[in-house]
């Protein structure tokens, strides 16, 4: 393999080459790859660097893009991920009143009642798709609470939304190119008159509290933040936010299939699900990388980079560094301490839903482990075409035998 293959989705289509990662950290310098524009890659592949760089915004910069692959010209708006200081300051300060710990606390029965009714309907199927109907469900309906859609318009937003997620995999049968954009047409119109309606009469809901907070700064009720901008940050959260818990879970729930005894101490054990969480986390990384540009000449990882180059933060690399993480490659619900970089590595751009990934996580390991043991695939697991989420888009399964009692 070359650097320049892992700009290619192909080189995922087995999974995450990690063994092509661990030869990359163990070369003195950075690796380089060239695109087919002719821009210069620096790969940082060791964690180390990847947190530098997540750390050092003013010399490793957003804007205007930190996607490599075909999702990032997929909108053409200023998404807050690709947005730097002082515009990336003003959005994400006021979206993060919306994931305050009180918030995340007053979610966790909504959260615990989708995940019951979720595990209710599958172990009372005769099979279903693990990827579909548990994983990325969960999370879709979650946020639909979390934003304050009403009740008989969220099966329109939440497919709205199956259509965004997996961009670019040709075989993902959601969707295709123009039906992902008549959904992102449909989920920003819906959203901007949602704001409307929530300016003439707020409630308890993220749109609510990020017009609260305007009013709070002097905005004039709302003034401050236009429908469009609260509309795009809620469809980029119901997709980005959407996926990042459906390839955590996913995967998880695979990575303990396939680790039996540590899938018998989470059940032996309920005060490991915490640390099995961020083992989780750590052990898909659902974002395998983002991209910076650089800002002004620098040094990092003994090269010297350029103004002008890109730098790709393969958080996936980062997370199996053999210098930070004991025994890497080997899945652990029980690791402590677990300093994984999948939710950004800091700075400024440190995942603002990483609370709400985590309790989602949580709550299903909790309701779930002890059903675990009782699921078992129905075909081969299918990866989506991709080298930016590290996820699958299709995992047969089914529940067998009796329930386990809890221990």
């Amino acid at each position: 393999m070359r650097e320049s293959d892992l700009l290619d989705a192909a080189a995922f289509a087995g999974g995450v080459p990690y063994d092509y990662f661990r030869e990359l950290r163990a070369r003195p310098g950075l690796p380089r790859a060239v695109d087919a524009e002719g821009r210069v890659h620096w790969y940082l592949v060791r964690h180390a660097d990847v947190v530098r760089a997540a750390r050092d915004p003013e010399t490793f910069r957003s804007a205007p893009s930190t996607m490599t692959s075909v999702r990032q010209d997929s909108t053409g708006l200023p998404l807050i991920s690709f947005l730097d200081a002082p515009e990336h300051t003003r959005l994400r300060k006021r979206a993060f009143k919306g994931f305050t710990p009180a918030r995340l606390a007053a979610l966790e029965k909504p959260v615990a009642a989708v995940v019951d009714r979720i595990l209710a309907e599958v172990t009372a199927a005769d099979g279903f798709d693990l990827a579909e109907d548990v994983a990325l469900r969960l999370p879709l309906e979650v946020l639909t609470e979390l934003i304050g859609v009403p009740a008989g318009d969220r099966e329109q937003v939440i497919e709205w939304t199956r259509h965004t997620v997996n961009l670019g995999d040709p075989g993902y049968h959601h969707s295709t190119p123009e039906k992902a954009v008549a959904a992102f047409g449909g989920l920003m119109a819906y959203f901007e008159d949602l704001v409307r309606q929530r300016r003439k009469a707020p409630g308890d809901d993220l749109f609510s509290v990020l017009l609260g907070v305007d009013r709070e700064d002097g905005g004039g009720g709302g003034a401050g933040l236009e429908p469009e901008e609260i509309a795009l940050f809620a469809t980029t959260l119901m997709g980005a936010g959407g996926e990042t818990t459906y390839c955590s879970l996913t995967g998880g729930v695979l990575a303990l299939l396939e680790n039996p005894a540590q899938l018998a101490a989470l059940c032996a054990d309920p005060s490991l699900v915490p640390s099995a969480v961020e083992e989780i986390v750590r052990w898909v990384t659902p974002a395998t990388h983002f991209a910076r540009q650089v800002a002004r000449d620098t040094e990092i990882g003994g090269r010297r980079v350029r103004a002008g180059e890109r730098v790709v933060l393969w958080y996936t690399s980062a997370n199996r560094d053999e210098a930070v993480f004991d025994r890497p490659d080997r899945f652990d619900v029980a690791r402590r301490p677990n300093p994984h970089v999948s939710f950004g590595g800091g700075g400024p751009h440190v995942c603002i839903g990483r609370g709400l990934a985590a309790l989602e996580l949580r709550l299903f390991l909790t309701a779930a482990a002890g059903l675990l043991p009782r699921l078992e695939l129905t075909g081969p697991p299918v990866r989506t075409a991709t080298n930016f989420m590290n996820s699958y888009r299709s995992v047969p399964a089914r529940f067998v035998g009796q329930p386990r009692r809890q221990v």
